[in-house]
């Protein structure tokens, strides 16, 4: 049994967004085996009365305030790191002192270090040379900050983004020399982090579903209603849902009067399109997302922007779901077209797959089919762990000859406080 140490970026349980269930199920696997300590940043909404599961399976848990989270000063002064320093705003947010400290005294007696999310790499230099270092790489979040800098509709926030892309970019690629192995979602993003820092050690280590409590409905779906899960405070989601109801949903209105969508996910001041706007319901935040699946016909992703693999997609799979998708909301899942989902990139495609699959009950039924198998065969988080754990196995074992990144590369990751002069984006 080894002594694992792993930072999160937010308190992985309860898993109510989609790094979080990842998070959750790599921690859990890991600690199947491992004495797992966490040392996770709190955010607002995090709450620690319901984080029993978590406390359950770690050996220890302690939680740090982001304090740009909680004081305008700080949040200012994140910023302000983030434009003149080598640090990017994404990790300056995450600065902590105290958890800093922590990290120092922990890993000197660690057997690896498990950071969670790419920002919290900016800790990485409180690690002794020689214990190992894996990076959870999310997404490649560099090309995620690029396309919302192209996307973003306010000029001064998209003005802001895009001085940020080199930042991340150079950030992004000194990480993952740093680290000693990399877990990307997809090979898509594995590919993607292998040209920008050659010579890493990138394996992908797929998201998962949990295929016991994510099972198909005895019922039929209500051949009206179209679903879409997601909370509005990630960029992704949003963009594609306005996308979605501007662009799209208007067209399948007007094949099909009686079409229903539902927004399943928190969406405070999200505002509706008025001319759809009697078609469109907004769930908000629920306990158990299932029902209001299990009740539409078809499942949307009309995403345009995000890398890593969607959650949302495998547990619509793991749930017997009729898919409409776009190439990027999938991007990274082995759904085929025409057989277990419909792809579609330009509005007047999505739309028209749609009404196909409104029109047509049996063909939902044997594409729902199919999206379960895949889930099954390929996406279960037991046959995931299972695959984390034998990497992280081969990490740990002894090895009289290996280097540590941060020794041999001479490859340094900035921190918040280290000064740089301004470079335009890339």
């Amino acid at each position: 049994m080894a002594r694992i140490l792993a930072l999160t970026s937010r308190l992985p349980y309860p898993p109510r967004e989609g790094h979080q269930l990842r998070a959750w199920h790599l921690l859990k696997a890991l600690a199947s085996r491992h004495e797992v300590t966490l040392l996770s940043f709190l955010r607002r909404d995090d709450t620690l009365d319901e984080a029993g599961p978590l406390r359950d399976v770690l050996a220890r848990l302690e939680t740090f305030p982001i304090a740009s989270e909680h004081s305008r000063p700080a949040l200012a002064a994140a910023l302000l790191r983030g434009t003149l320093t080598r640090s990017p705003f994404l990790a300056a947010k995450y600065d902590s002192p105290a958890l800093r400290r922590r990290l120092a005294e922990l890993s000197r007696d660690a057997d690896l270090v498990h950071f969670d999310m790419l920002p919290l790499m900016a800790h990485a230099d409180c690690v002794p040379a020689g214990v190992p270092v894996a990076l959870n790489a999310h997404n490649v979040e560099h090309h995620l900050l690029a396309k919302r800098a192209q996307i973003e509709p306010g000029l001064a926030a998209r003005a802001f983004l895009s001085t940020q892309v080199a930042p991340l970019r150079a950030f992004e690629r000194a990480a993952c020399l740093r680290a000693d192995a990399i877990l990307a979602c997809s090979d898509p993003d594995a590919q993607s982090l292998r040209e920008l820092a050659p010579g890493c050690d990138v394996e992908v280590i797929a998201n998962g579903v949990d295929l016991d409590n994510n099972r198909p409905a005895a019922d039929a779906p209500d051949p009206r209603r179209l679903v879409f899960v997601g909370q509005m405070g990630w960029f992704p989601n949003r963009d594609g849902v306005d996308w979605f109801l501007q662009s799209v949903f208007p067209k399948i209105l007007a094949a099909r009067p009686d079409a229903q969508f539902v927004l399943v996910g928190k969406a405070d001041g999200f505002q509706v399109p008025e001319p759809v706007a009697t078609n469109v319901r907004l769930a908000g935040f629920v306990d158990d997302l299932r029902p209001h699946v299990h009740e539409a016909a078809v499942y949307v992703v009309p995403l345009r922007a995000g890398s890593g693999t969607r959650l949302k997609v495998l547990e619509a799979m793991a749930l017997g779901k009729a898919i409409v998708t776009t190439t990027i909301g999938s991007e990274g899942i082995a759904l085929r077209h025409d057989e277990s989902a419909l792809f579609a990139d330009d509005a007047g495609s999505f739309a028209a797959a749609v009404v196909t699959l409104m029109d047509s009950p049996d063909k939902v039924a044997r594409m729902a089919a199919a999206a379960r198998q895949l889930a099954e065969q390929r996406y279960g988080w037991d046959a995931i762990g299972a695959q984390l754990l034998d990497r992280y196995g081969r990490l740990l074992a002894p090895s009289a000859d290996r280097a540590h990144a941060s020794s041999s590369s001479g490859t340094s990751i900035p921190t918040p406080t280290q000064p740089v002069a301004r470079q335009p984006a890339a």
